[in-house]
């Protein structure tokens, strides 16, 4: 069975991902995701835990973004099963 949008009405205004100079604490230095490029304005985004430490997991824009429509993609498939 399908959702309908208006089950779920935030779909619709859910907000666009971070982008720079949006008034986040956005900061120059690597993207620990998909580019991987250096000297670039990145966002922290979260921490990172593996079996020997925690760490500041920091992302550009682009992928901000591109986390934020896999996201969505993934919210509306398992709200189609609703």
């Amino acid at each position: 069975m399908k959702a309908s949008a208006a089950r779920f009405p935030w779909r619709e205004a859910w907000p666009g991902p971070a982008r720079t100079d949006d008034g986040n604490e956005w900061v120059t230095g690597a993207c620990w995701l998909y580019c991987r490029r250096e000297s670039v304005r990145v966002l922290w985004v979260g921490s990172v835990h593996t079996p020997a430490a925690t760490g500041d997991l920091y992302a550009c824009g682009d992928c901000v973004a591109e986390i934020a429509r896999l996201v969505r993609n993934q919210v509306a498939a398992r709200d189609a099963l609703v």
